[in-house]
């Protein structure tokens, strides 16, 4: 079986968040962004050889960030932000997996906005520019 396509999923989850986010979805549009996060913190790992798990992006984002600081460590001169990524997990306001059950509404236009630019940040810095030294194929 081939590896998870991190690079790939954080791409198309993106995209698809800012055409949900220009189309007034404010619901589907935040949730793709933390997806889109968590495939581009994933993808840091994945390149440094290991693999994480869950989808609490505070933790994976610790995990992602103590792998980037060892001595192998090839990725962080990806990594801007001192915490990887501003989007946080849980309540409130934070982003989770779960909220795909929640109500039309659950999340508003500012916090998509923020989640959406954020998604296209992170993955600007770390996917994009992987791409472009080669270190992803």
């Amino acid at each position: 079986m081939p590896p998870d396509d991190y690079p790939g999923a954080a791409s198309k989850h993106v995209l698809d968040g800012e055409a949900l986010l220009a189309a007034g979805r404010f619901d589907g549009a935040g949730y793709l962004a933390g997806y889109a996060v968590e495939c581009t913190i994933k993808t840091v790992a994945q390149v440094e050889g290991n693999l994480l798990r869950g989808h609490r992006l505070g933790d994976l984002s610790r995990s992602a960030l103590a792998l980037v600081a060892l001595p192998s460590g090839r990725t962080a001169r990806y990594l801007t932000n001192p915490n990887l990524t501003t989007l946080t997990y849980g309540d409130p306001p934070g982003w989770k997996e779960t909220m795909r059950y929640q109500a039309a509404g659950f999340v508003n236009q500012m916090d998509a906005s923020n989640w959406v630019a954020e998604a296209r940040r992170l993955h600007d810095e770390v996917i994009v520019q992987m791409r472009l030294n080669g270190d992803l194929r």
